[in-house]
Order: C-alpha cells, then sequence, then structure tokens
C-alpha cells in the first residue's frame, strides 16, 4: 500500500470518527482552526504561572503544569465528547487560590490543591450521574442566549485590554489608554486586516491575521525571541486534607466555589460555543457528559502538578468561526500545547497585541445571539441584560450567570408568577391518566370533578412524578416569561416547531454565525462511544 493510499485511509478514519464531512468541514479546516484556537489561547502558559508565582509556585513548573492538564483535558474533550473546544486553567480560578485562599487566608499549597482535587471529584460525580444534565437544564433559554453575548463582550473587553485601548483609571476604573502607540496601531491594523478577510470569505483569515501581527510586532521593534527550544520542567505537589476532613469551613467553601465555577463556566460557555458552532441539539449539546469529566481529569492532574482548576476557554470562539466544528480542533490544540513543552520562549515571546484584534471580532460576531432575546418582557430582559454585562464587569463567565439566575428566581417570587407555576403543578401530566386509570378499582370508578380533575389528583398535587417532569419542562418558561409559546421563532431548541420557524426566517450561516438544526430533539441525544 502507497503512502497515499495510506494517507486516504487515515484521513477517512479521522473523517468517519470525528464526523467532519457530516458536520459541514474539512480536515484541514478542523487543524487549521485547532492551532488558531490553540495561539488565542497560549497567553494562558504566560500569565497563569506569573500570577501562580505569587503564592511561591516556581514559574517553570507551574508553565509544564498548565500545558500537561491543558493538553490532557483538551484531548480527551476532543476524543471523547468530539467538541472544537479548549480546555485550560481558569483565570479567576487561580487569582482566586493565589490572593483569597493562600495569601487572604493564610492556606498552604497544600490544602489549597487539595481543594482543588476534591472539586474535581465533585464534578466527575455530578457529571457521571447526570445531575449536571438537570443542574443546567433548569437555566432559562434567556440566560442561555445571554451568555453568549457576555462572552462576547468578555472578550472584546480582554482583546481591547491587551491592545492597550482600555486602560485602568483610579477616578473612574477604566479609561482610554494612550492610542498613539504601536500596540494600539497593530491592534487596529490586525483588526482591519481580519475583518477585511472575513468579508472576503478568505480562508485562514483569523490565523494569516494574527501572523502577521505578530511579525510585525517583532520586526519593528526587533524583539525576536533570544532561543526556540527549552526543557520543560515538572514538579508533583504533596497535598493535605486534614482541612477538609476536619470540615473547615474554609476549605469546604472553597470546594463549593470550585465546583460551581466549573460546572457554570463550563456549562454556559459550552452552550455559547455550541450555539456558535451549530451543533446544539434541541436544548443541549451532544458529548457535554464526556467534556465535564475531560475537565475534571485535567484540574485533577493539574493540582497535583501545580495549577488550578480547569474550565473552558472562551477562546474557543477563535477556532470555530475559523470553520472548527468537530473535536480534532481540539485534539490539533492538544498537540500543540505538547509541543509548547519545548518551545516556551517563542510563546513567552509573543506580544499581548497579537491576539488582540481576533479576540475584538470574535466578540462582535458574538452580539447577534441578543436579537433571540424577548426585550419587551422585563422578567426575561433584567435578567438577560444582568447575564450580559456582570461578565466583562468581573472577568468572570459564571458570575454573569449568577446574576442572571439569582434576579430570575427573585422576579419569579415579585411578579407572582410563582403562582402560576404551582398552580400548573396540579394539571395531570402525559403519563399520569394512564397510572389512574390502571390503580385501584375504587379509584377507577370515581366520578371527575366539574373541573376535569380526578379526586386523588386534587388531593396531592405535588406527587414525585409529576414534579420531577414538570421542573425541567415547565420552569424554563415560568421563570423567563419570554411568551415563547406565542413567539417561537425567539427559542431555538425549544421545541420542534421554534427551530423549524427560526430556520425557516434566517439563511444559513446568516448573522448569528451558526447554522439553525431544523427539527433537532428536545432532549441530550445518546453519545456513542469515543464521539
Amino acid at each position: 500500500m502507497s503512502n497515499t493510499d495510506l494517507m486516504t485511509k487515515f484521513g477517512s478514519m479521522l473523517d468517519s470518527y470525528f464526523l467532519i464531512s457530516k458536520r459541514g468541514s474539512s480536515i484541514g479546516v478542523e487543524m487549521r482552526a485547532g492551532f488558531s484556537s490553540f495561539l488565542t489561547v497560549a497567553y494562558i502558559l504566560v500569565v497563569n504561572p506569573q500570577i501562580l508565582s505569587g503564592a511561591g509556585l516556581p514559574i517553570n513548573s507551574v508553565t509544564t503544569s498548565t500545558a500537561l492538564s491543558s493538553a490532557i483535558a483538551t484531548f480527551l474533550t476532543g476524543v471523547f465528547a468530539n467538541l472544537p473546544m479548549v480546555i485550560s486553567p481558569g483565570m479567576g480560578l487561580n487569582a482566586f487560590l493565589v490572593f483569597s485562599q493562600v495569601l487572604g487566608l493564610g492556606v498552604s499549597l497544600p490544602q489549597a490543591f487539595a481543594c482543588c482535587i476534591v472539586a474535581s471529584v465533585v464534578v466527575a460525580v455530578l457529571a457521571v450521574l447526570k445531575a449536571l444534565n438537570i443542574i443546567l437544564a433548569l437555566v432559562p433559554n434567556t440566560i442561555k442566549l445571554a451568555t453568549v453575548v457576555g462572552m462576547g463582550l468578555l472578550l472584546s473587553l480582554i482583546g481591547l485590554q491587551s491592545a492597550g485601548v482600555v486602560v485602568a483609571n483610579e477616578d473612574t476604573m477604566v479609561g482610554l489608554g494612550d492610542l498613539a502607540t504601536l500596540n494600539v496601531a497593530l491592534a487596529v491594523g490586525g483588526l482591519a486586516l481580519i475583518a477585511s478577510l472575513h468579508y472576503n470569505k478568505v480562508r485562514g483569515s483569523i490565523l494569516i491575521g494574527m501572523t502577521v501581527t505578530a511579525l510585525s510586532y517583532f520586526t519593528i521593534l526587533n524583539k525576536w525571541p533570544a532561543k526556540v527550544f527549552a526543557l520543560p520542567e515538572i514538579q508533583f505537589f504533596p497535598h493535605d486534607f486534614s482541612q477538609i476532613q476536619a470540615m473547615n469551613p474554609s476549605a469546604i467553601s472553597a470546594i463549593i466555589a470550585y465546583t460551581l465555577v466549573m460546572v457554570f463556566d463550563i456549562g454556559g460557555a459550552m452552550f455559547g460555543l455550541g450555539k456558535l458552532a451549530g451543533i446544539v441539539s434541541g436544548n443541549s449539546v451532544p458529548g457535554s457528559i464526556p467534556l465535564f469529566l475531560s475537565a475534571a481529569a485535567g484540574t485533577a492532574f493539574g493540582a497535583l502538578t501545580g495549577t488550578t482548576p480547569l474550565i473552558i476557554a472562551a477562546e474557543s470562539a477563535v477556532g470555530i468561526k475559523e470553520g472548527g466544528r468537530t473535536g480534532l480542533v481540539a485534539v490539533t490544540a492538544s498537540l500543540c500545547f505538547l509541543i509548547s513543552l519545548f518551545l516556551a520562549p517563542v510563546i513567552q515571546a509573543l506580544p499581548p497585541v497579537t491576539t488582540a484584534p481576533v479576540l475584538v471580532l470574535v466578540g462582535a460576531m458574538m452580539m447577534g445571539e441578543a436579537g433571540h432575546i424577548d426585550w419587551t418582557v422585563m422578567t426575561s430582559a433584567v435578567p438577560a441584560f444582568l447575564t450580559m454585562v456582570i461578565q466583562p464587569f468581573t472577568f468572570s463567565i459564571a458570575n454573569g450567570i449568577y446574576a442572571g439566575l439569582a434576579f430570575s428566581v427573585i422576579l419569579f417570587f415579585f411578579t407572582g408568577d410563582f403562582l402560576v407555576y404551582f398552580r400548573n403543578l396540579s394539571k395531570p401530566f402525559p403519563g399520569e391518566e394512564m397510572e389512574e386509570e390502571h390503580g385501584d378499582d375504587d379509584a377507577h370508578h370515581e366520578p371527575l370533578l366539574s373541573g376535569g380533575e380526578h379526586p386523588r389528583r386534587i388531593s396531592s398535587p405535588f406527587n414525585y412524578t409529576r414534579m420531577s417532569h414538570r421542573i425541567t419542562a415547565d420552569i424554563q418558561d415560568v421563570i423567563s416569561r419570554s411568551h415563547y409559546d406565542r413567539t417561537p421563532e425567539l427559542l431555538i431548541g425549544s421545541s420542534r416547531q421554534g427551530s423549524d420557524a427560526l430556520a425557516r426566517s434566517l439563511p444559513a450561516n446568516s448573522q448569528t454565525g451558526f447554522d439553525i438544526p431544523r427539527s433537532s430533539p428536545p432532549m441530550y441525544p445518546p453519545v456513542p462511544s469515543g464521539h
């Protein structure tokens, strides 16, 4: 068999395993998208060690730990979840460990990393028990859509900060930076270049723009990397579970904080990026359970070697906008993380302005989701708005979701919607009639009341079957009050009619940035082994 035949067979195997053609992509596009995603998130290899060094951790060792844990989690995500998403240490979580736990409360590093390990185990257990599906299903769709917009605002803010356009200001918190700088000029030029290439549908526009920006920076300032290769260093840290065993409040609160941030940060980013890629099935993302397990595995390894919990990198949107749709994007990015172990000098020499225009452009592309939110209903508009703005203001996707959910619950009670919800609980649920019909004979022959309700059902409105079914089927509509039943085109994936209505009203690859699935099943589809 010739080399050409081997390559053809290997390509066919990749296409079959990752469903590349089925999702409208190609091997070349997937690999280019994976490389683009890696380049935009490569700053974590520089920033994460710098932050953790504040707690006394060696920079070189943390750099290796960051790359290895990201490579492991991202590879597992690609192979088993088949999602085009990069997993890396969360920026907010590393700051929490250093400034809140170690420096603030005086927690030792072994104790802090022990909390990270326990949190990863909790997330893994919740994923295996499929409890995460239930938790995420309770999030109203307006919050999910707003999460996408908030992620775009957060990415844009990071990009503007990297370019020096937005700077800290003691009086106004933020302000306009000095626009007469090389970084601003390169960022503006890079943004114009990438946007123009994207407008003309040039493949690899993002990667081309990043490369031109980086080379321009090195050439103008003559700041080329001093060396290219360096051997990685790794160090395993001891762990102290004594505070956890003693149920120390600070340790338990840290575990809860890590767990909640991982669940909602990963869940929100997963839905937002899934929407961007057009792979949302109904109201869920196929492969979510393997994704959470992959992040948990990477977090456990990272805690053993000296880094903080891992979440989905919002910068994965760059690879998706480059055309990435499958797990081959993640596999490619994971290989780049492994190679970066030996290319640390080059990675550390890349200026932040390299990724600045990309983040701003991707942020702009994610704004289209705001059009699918019903802004005329305050119980929908206010939580959605808080979800959007809290993310960039606090540098946290999870904080935005918390704010949106909290205000949804507050309005749920203050507006009296809870009365409507609990009144609906007394209505028969499909399947209950059969149970009543085949119950005992006395119940079968009891007459119905004038309202059509069975006496036994009236007397016991809070049975477990009805509650467990309705709480996932109705709570989103009642809390968000977005009137999706009257305007199904506003809801993506809530029903077959709503999905088809939106699909008919928008052309493929319109301003939303993703293809609208027609008649998608409303629940999680079974995830085949390895996909």
